[in-house]
């Protein structure tokens, strides 16, 4: 395969075709889809952190509303017990308020003494403690354990803490500022946090929680948490609840853990508590992504669908364009009938109509261009095709042009019957035009028997001369070979196997193109170039040379060819003087005897021009005798010698021989 040889690509049509829809279905839907979920997403995120924010502030308000109807309780019983009364009064008071609040476990009224509370008057649920196994110690333990937050009340706070690791049970303990006559005090309460907690289950995807000032958690619907008493302080939305100038917020954080939630909080005007809703950004985007995972899946339907129809559609396209393309190889081969009709009506069909068309008119062009080439050479007639023009107005280059002719045909031809004799000058002229054509000559002519042959035009050949005269020598020796062939298998007539010819050769300007009528012409050359090389075939007989060459061709061929300088002579029609140089082998194949014979007779030539005839005589003979055979020229110039020998030639004679016929 060569370098410039068409590569047909991997992609076919119907394979880019479904590529080409695919890709634009994928981003589309894809852009389409991610959209879409980037909207709902953002609407979502929205919707979730404005019903969080709602969900603590509706919470919260039922919160600050509890804790001040416990407080409220708190300083009205507190009041009571301050108060001298009896002791079964203040029992009856006592029953009373646990019956009607049975999530109050202990209350007391404690003064403050440094870091430590000291309790002063208490009451407690009794049947609070008894079902659940805690004892007045206990409690005691509690108030120690978390007197350092509850005293903080005596400065004027209410204070609210995560007392459920003291109870193992989810309690609340409130400590809320008191004024008695010995001063400040402070009333502390722990409160049963279980029906307090139902408020912060979890609803839906939204956790909701509370805290109190210092980050620790209240109520929460992870009663575990509650119990192990955690402190979220650390808790990006914490956080931002504590740094918040304003008493809500939102916010959108990633815990340690590595989850993402959605946040909101709402602060209280109590205690500094603080309710803030929670939820994971997974749940709260579920719906989301199923929705997305739904569109891919539609997404995937529609390009499997969309796939199988453009596979189905594509084969209208493609199958017309590969029977195109197989019909295009058939013509490429050389085969033009091609029968190929429309599969259908739009572009491809008209396509494949105008293809038909092309095939036959290229069919028909191809039978005009073998008629064409059987009769013109087949490099004129692509010239022709190339510009018809500029062959037609002709122009003036330098040729090398070739004559040649059989010799004594017109008695072979009469001996032959007609289709021997056709069969014997197809036979001959195929020899000896393939000659021609593999040294880049370009046949002009056939007449009869002559073929008449151009070097270096309608194309330029580079060392044209070589080349015809190479051409030449290969077909004297490709003769020799027929005429052995003929002798062999006792073909056609024995004159017929004797069968000779001659060759002409001069190189120089002449006039080339196509010559004749508008409506019919062909190619030839003209000029007294080509009227010498005629002359020389024809002077060829006279010498009884198959090759008669100019000197100017010889002047080309010199270094490469062995030549023999045989006459000086004035042809018909010119006034100037020719060299005749008969044109024997390759310089590295020419016999010792044939270059002997030829020193000898160009010697004899000499002596000839000097009118030393009896000397030139000599040397002609030793020239025949190198030979060894018959020299027809040797023995004209002798005759020549013999004749000027008995009548010498006037004064001013310069040796030119005058040739008065063709």
């Amino acid at each position: 395969m060569s370098e410039n040889q068409f590569k047909p690509s991997a992609w076919t049509i119907r394979l880019k075709l479904i590529s080409m829809i695919s890709i634009i279905i994928i981003f589309g839907l894809s852009s389409m889809i991610f959209l879409a979920s980037g909207f709902f997403k953002d609407d979502s995120e929205r919707r979730i952190q404005e019903n969080n924010l709602q969900l603590a502030s509706i919470i919260g308000q039922k919160v600050e509303n509890e804790f001040y109807s416990i407080a409220y309780k708190i300083h009205n019983m507190a009041t009571i017990l301050e108060q001298s009364l009896s002791r079964p009064q203040t029992g009856v008071f006592v029953d009373l308020f646990f019956k009607n609040n049975q999530d109050f476990i202990y209350m007391a009224i404690a003064d403050i003494e440094g870091e430590n509370i000291k309790i002063k008057n208490k009451i407690y649920n009794e049947k609070y403690l008894n079902e659940n196994n805690i004892t007045l110690e206990t409690i005691e333990i509690v108030n120690s354990s978390f007197a350092k937050e509850f005293i903080r009340a005596g400065s004027g706070a209410t204070v609210v803490q995560n007392v459920s690791s003291g109870f193992l049970s989810p309690i609340l303990g409130i400590s809320i500022p008191f004024q008695t006559n010995k001063g400040n005090s402070l009333v502390l309460v722990y409160v049963d946090a279980i029906e307090f907690m139902k408020a912060f289950q979890t609803a839906g995807i939204t956790t909701t929680f509370l805290i109190n000032e210092k980050g620790d958690l209240l109520a929460h619907p992870d009663r575990e948490m509650v119990l192990a008493s955690k402190n979220l302080i650390d808790s990006p939305i914490v956080k931002s609840l504590m740094e918040s100038k304003l008493d809500n917020g939102q916010n959108k954080y990633t815990d340690k853990d590595n989850i993402s939630y959605l946040g909101s909080f709402k602060k209280m005007g109590l205690a500094g508590l603080g309710i803030i809703s929670t939820a994971k950004e997974s749940d709260a985007f579920e719906q989301v992504y199923i929705i997305q995972r739904r569109n891919i899946y539609i997404l995937l339907i529609i390009l499997n669908l969309s796939v199988i129809i453009v596979f189905f559609f594509s084969k209208t396209i493609s199958s017309p364009i590969i029977r195109l393309v197989s019909a295009t190889k058939q013509i490429e081969s050389g085969n033009f009938h091609v029968e190929i009709k429309p599969a259908t009506r739009d572009e491809v069909g008209i396509l494949t109509s105008s293809f038909t068309g092309m095939a036959h008119g290229l069919e028909e062009r191809e039978k005009v261009k073998s008629i064409l080439g059987s009769m013109i050479d087949p490099t004129v007639v692509q010239e022709a095709m190339i510009d018809m023009a500029a062959l037609k107005r002709g122009s003036e280059k330098n040729i090398t042009a070739f004559f040649s002719d059989v010799a004594g045909f017109s008695t072979i031809s009469e001996q032959l019957k007609s289709e021997d004799l056709a069969a014997l000058l197809n036979e001959y002229l195929s020899a000896m035009t393939i000659i021609l054509k593999e040294n880049d000559g370009v046949l002009d002519k056939y007449i009869g028997d002559a073929i008449v042959g151009i070097w270096n035009a309608p194309v330029d050949v580079s060392n044209h001369p070589s080349k015809a005269a190479k051409a030449s020598i290969e077909m004297v020796r490709k003769l020799a070979d027929l005429r052995e062939y003929w002798t062999k298998n006792n073909l056609y007539t024995s004159e017929a196997r004797e069968m000779d010819a001659r060759i002409g050769l001069n190189t120089g300007p002449a006039k080339v193109g196509f010559m004749g009528t508008d409506a019919l012409a062909s190619y030839t050359m003209m000029g007294d170039t080509v009227n010498l090389a005629a002359r020389l075939e024809a002077a060829g007989k006279d010498y009884g040379v198959n090759i008669l060459i100019s000197e100017t061709t010889k002047t080309h061929i010199q270094d490469e060819f062995f030549t023999r300088e045989l006459d000086l002579v004035r042809v018909k029609g010119k006034n100037e003087p020719v060299k005749l140089y008969e044109l024997i082998a390759f310089q590295n194949d020419v016999k010792d005897s044939i270059a002997e014979s030829a020193k000898e007779y160009e010697a004899g030539f000499k002596l000839y021009l000097k009118k030393d005839f009896a000397k030139a005589i000599t040397k002609l003979n030793k020239a025949i005798k190198a030979k060894g055979k018959k020299d027809k020229a040797a023995l004209m110039l002798i005759e020549r010698c013999e004749e000027y020998m008995a009548n010498p030639p006037e004064k001013g004679w310069d040796g030119v021989f005058t040739r008065t016929h063709k």
